[in-house]
């Protein structure tokens, strides 16, 4: 009996080290997704980038016609305390056709003043987030036009940007939209305007 379990925990010892012999698995994937192509990429592939907004936490709808264009968008968030009413709130929609991105927008409604410094803090993380997990320039501009409430447009590698400030119900509505440059207006009607910096 003795024998029997000595021969078989040798055996057993034998396959682990043919097994560590073999190659090694590929390194696993990092948790946190990147985009190697930067705002071309994001754009370029409006399902992975989709899939990618989700497992971030923005908890989007499937990316599925609507209007003529596809839509996908997120769960509204509470950028402050969401059992102090009124709720300011934060949105994401993303736009495009089948496969390419034209438009993602983020929103944020201030419709508490009182907690809106906060909100707008929590606002610029939220909106930084992908652009930081996906290697995406222009988040410097973008967050101090937010912190400022400052119209601002701009031109980045890949990408136009444009935060707004607009009035709503009770408050205000802080806008940051994210264009793919051949999907603006001027570019889809041909024109040979030159841009505006």
């Amino acid at each position: 009996m003795r024998l029997a379990l000595l021969l078989g925990l040798t055996v057993a010892l034998a396959g682990c080290g043919r097994a560590s012999d073999q190659p090694k698995d590929a390194p696993k994937a990092s948790p946190t997704p990147f985009v190697t192509g930067g705002w071309t990429t994001v754009f370029g592939n409006a399902a992975e980038t989709v899939s990618l907004l989700d497992r971030m936490g923005f908890r989007m709808s499937g990316y599925a016609p609507v209007q003529g264009q596809y839509r996908a968008i997120a769960q509204a968030t509470p950028m402050a305390d969401p059992s102090v009413s009124p709720v300011n709130m934060g949105n994401l929609m993303v736009e495009g056709d089948a496969k390419r991105l034209n438009e993602i927008r983020f929103s944020l409604d201030l419709v508490n003043l009182d907690t809106s410094p906060f909100a707008k803090t929590q606002f610029i993380r939220w909106v930084t987030k992908p652009m930081d997990q996906l290697g995406l320039d222009g988040k410097d501009a973008v967050s101090a036009a937010i912190q400022t409430e400052s119209a601002t447009t701009g031109h980045l590698t890949g990408a136009d940007y444009r935060v707004t400030r607009d009035k709503i119900d009770g408050g205000r509505r802080l806008v940051v939209t994210f264009t793919r440059p051949e999907a603006r207006p001027e570019a889809i009607s041909g024109s040979t305007e030159p841009r505006k910096q």
